[in-house]
């Protein structure tokens, strides 16, 4: 995600802040065009480029892109679009206020026109191409397409994300567009905030109070977001939603709230003090040198306390829920405060590649995600697999040159043209282009590359729809889960000429805790000789297994290994969902000698749950607890719970899934998180495995 100013037009104002583009606005000032040739509505601001954001958008658009290739290196580099997000803040803000104090009233048209004109032409195109090659590649990259050209239509891509059930982590979706979730964040903010900016400029009682005005918005958003976050559970809702991450906007509008306070001038045709071709009238509104080394020693501390975030919060630590990213925004805020108030050290950043990378940032933020989610799967059978939340080092390099290649010719092909000409006026230039020259003879309507250029355009076009036609409607993993639910669902079916199903006694117990008539004792094997191996797992009849979605996606294997068993899973399940399933499982007489229960994946669990979840089970049983695996915070505190409770519960022992996906990563699907086919099978292994030494115990019970 990025943000910028647009070109301007001869004698326009380009007021423009959202993405990376090639120029910035170039005027400040009240500036009167000619009136012969002027265009109704067309602002007469113009304003001069201002020294360091180019810089700061190259920095912020690296660390994101970083954050993807690499999530374990940078598992905070999802922070630089809260940078972008201050950026885009003050710029808007600066822009509006400016335009209403300088011509006393802000031209909204003429500013959504600009806004749909450097926004629209590069996303068609990433959207269109990305389809297509999507159509190419098939399978999982096509699901849910659909609703996601919907959302990237109408800028509400974060919506339909929280409406779909879609995670920010996409661990069963590769989301396609997953990353146009900013860009509706900040179109939603472009729709409603020039209505604001006007409000507090136009009613006197909250002109001078703009900025605390601007900075309780923040608050409450930081807040909210604060509030609804839960713990262990999928943040995407708290993170993707424009209301609970609307402060980082707000920091950016209130710093430009400071420096350009919206009172107008005397007369409007009066001189302005200072450069009138400044971005900010006068300079900044720091001066003395006392307060410019305030504002260097801020931009120092925040750029410290970004590079330790970028360096170390998860994003799905609760740590950024719950002020984290309102800190990383404060943090950004002050970076940008100090380049504002030093225009030397903008000028450094603004240097070589770092100005290169900012003027085309929007494209590369647009193109490097949905290269990146096609670029691994296509290659997902030839590169073999990589460990659970890492990028196989050939899909970093293929992922790098095709978006830094892509983003350099959207930025001189369509962004620029578009932006200094306007859609209309680049359409007619490159018609121009593509039609004969007279002379060259012949009826031809366009060249040989204009019709290879048509052609192409055709192609693109035509593989889109057909992408959205034949999509899928579920992806491979959800396709496992669903296939895994019907065999569980078999398990649970009694046929009706079968006698009634009841829970046979735990080796060493006198009967059921239910109290109902034990059945006819088992057929008593001699005990073994010294030299014999070790008991056995249990038969399935005598197993009850309560799961997850992993589970359910091992489920066939499970039955294979263990005939007969109760299996009983559900997606997201947790361990605070426990005890409900157990209870169903007794009512319905299939809560066995043996219970297994793998719920280690979706959420913390602390010892009181994990005790509570053992409670439901009752006594006379033995417990194997599955240990999980999933790149989220919580497992390694619940798996070592996990252990804990079975130290401190007899008849408990450990299936150490966890470790088995370490020794063998190639057992988990692209996910990360579900196994594969031939995982499934290593799953199984690991809870016979558990049974086994569960069997082992002697007559020791839950």
């Amino acid at each position: 995600m990025t943000t910028t100013h647009e070109a301007p037009r001869p004698g326009t104002t380009p007021a423009r802040a959202d993405r990376p583009t090639s120029e910035e606005p170039r005027v400040v000032g009240h500036v009167r065009a000619p009136e012969a040739g002027r265009r109704p509505g067309r602002p007469t601001v113009r304003y001069r480029r201002m020294p360091g954001l180019d810089g700061l958008r190259a920095l912020a658009v690296v660390v994101v892109v970083a954050f993807h290739l690499a999530p374990a290196t940078f598992p905070g580099g999802y922070v630089g679009v809260d940078v972008f997000f201050v950026l885009s803040g003050f710029l808007i803000t600066t822009l509006l206020v400016r335009e209403h104090r300088d011509r006393h009233h802000v031209g909204l048209r003429s500013f959504w026109a600009r806004r749909a004109r450097r926004l629209l032409p590069a996303l068609v195109l990433v959207v269109t191409v990305c389809t297509a090659v999507a159509a190419v590649v098939g399978g999982d990259v096509l699901v849910g397409i659909g609703p996601q050209l919907f959302g990237a239509a109408t800028f509400t891509s974060n919506w339909v994300d929280v409406a779909s059930g879609a995670t920010y982590s996409g661990a069963l979706l590769p989301h396609l567009f997953g990353n146009l979730w900013s860009l509706a964040v900040e179109e939603q903010f472009y729709l409603l905030w020039p209505l604001v900016v006007v409000l507090l400029c136009v009613v006197r009682p909250l002109r001078r109070r703009a900025p605390w005005i601007v900075t309780g918005l923040g608050l409450a958003s930081a807040t909210l977001m604060a509030l609804l976050y839960a713990p262990g559970t999928d943040p995407t809702r708290v993170y993707v939603g424009t209301d609970t991450h609307l402060f980082a906007l707000m920091a950016g509008a209130a710093l430009a709230f400071w420096h350009v306070r919206p009172v107008p001038r005397p007369a409007v045709d009066a001189p302005v003090s200072g450069d009138a071709h400044a971005l900010l009238p006068g300079g900044p509104r720091v001066r003395t040198a006392r307060g410019r080394l305030a504002v260097l020693v801020a931009g120092v501390v925040g750029a410290v306390v970004l590079v330790v975030a970028v360096a170390t919060m998860r994003w799905d630590d609760a740590l950024a829920y719950r002020g984290g990213l309102l800190v990383c925004a404060v943090a950004a805020t002050g970076v940008l405060n100090a380049v504002v108030c030093l225009p030397g050290i903008g000028t450094q950043l603004d240097r070589g590649v770092l100005g290169w990378v900012g003027r085309r940032s929007y494209g590369l933020y647009l193109w490097h995600w949905p290269v990146l989610v096609l670029t691994a799967a296509s290659l997902a059978s030839v590169v073999g697999p990589v460990p659970p939340g890492t990028v196989h080092p050939v899909v970093v390099v293929v992922t790098l040159v095709v978006t830094v290649a892509a983003g350099a010719l959207s930025f001189r092909y369509v962004e620029r043209p578009v932006l200094r000409r306007g859609l209309r006026g680049a359409a007619r230039d490159l018609a121009r282009r593509l039609q004969p020259t007279p002379g060259e003879g012949g009826p031809r309507v366009l060249t040989r590359r204009g019709w290879a250029l048509a052609a192409s355009c055709a192609l693109v076009v035509g593989l889109s729809v057909a992408g959205v036609v034949n999509a899928p409607s579920t992806t491979s993993v959800e396709q496992q889960i669903a296939a895994g639910e019907r065999a569980a669902r078999a398990t649970q079916v009694v046929p009706d000429d079968a006698a009634p199903v009841v829970p046979g006694p735990a080796p060493g117990e006198s009967g059921p805790a239910d109290g109902t008539a034990p059945p006819a004792p088992p057929e008593q094997s001699p005990p073994p000789e010294p030299d014999v191996p070790p008991v056995v797992a249990p038969t399935g009849d005598q197993v009850t297994v309560v799961g997850d979605s992993v589970t359910l996606a091992s489920a066939p294997a499970l039955t294979t290994a263990l005939p007969g068993a109760y299996v009983d899973g559900a997606v997201s399940r947790q361990v605070k969902d426990g005890p409900a399933a157990l209870a169903a499982a007794r009512d319905a007489g299939a809560l066995r000698p043996y219970v297994v229960l793998s719920l280690g994946t979706n959420s913390t669990a602390g010892a009181a749950a994990l005790d509570e979840l053992l409670a439901a089970v009752g006594p006379g049983h033995r417990v194997v607890l599955v240990t999980g695996y999933a790149d989220r915070p919580w497992v390694p505190g619940t798996n070592a719970e996990i252990v804990a409770a079975a130290g401190r519960h007899p008849g408990v022992v450990v299936a150490d899934w966890s470790a088995a996906v370490a020794a063998d990563p190639s057992v988990l699907g692209p996910d990360g998180v579900h196994p594969t086919a031939g995982g499934t099978s290593a799953y199984a292994a690991v809870v016979v495995d558990g049974l086994a030494r569960a069997a082992a115990l002697g007559s020791t019970t839950v």
